[in-house]
């Protein structure tokens, strides 16, 4: 099953029914893209893009510990 976000009602839902849209992008030329019917308010949903994971800031994170913060990033708001 695809994962689909409608944008209207901001409803995330799952459908194996999906349509092939093709359309012309002023840039990119003839694109395609799966839909699918929303189905509280039938209206035209894209596909839910994937997340990418972001690049971790080893400094600025938390290592709190037993109520007190140690980690390296606590000492820079001291």
């Amino acid at each position: 099953m695809t994962t689909f976000l409608c944008h209207d009602c901001n409803l995330l839902f799952e459908d194996d029914q999906k349509i092939k849209k093709e359309y012309h992008d002023y840039i990119f030329g003839p694109c395609w893209k799966y839909i699918a019917h929303c189905p509280q308010c039938n209206g035209e949903c894209s596909e839910k893009p994937e997340s990418r994971p972001g690049k971790a800031n080893k400094e600025m994170q938390m290592e709190c510990g037993s109520g007190a913060c140690q980690g390296p990033a606590c000492s820079m708001f001291q």
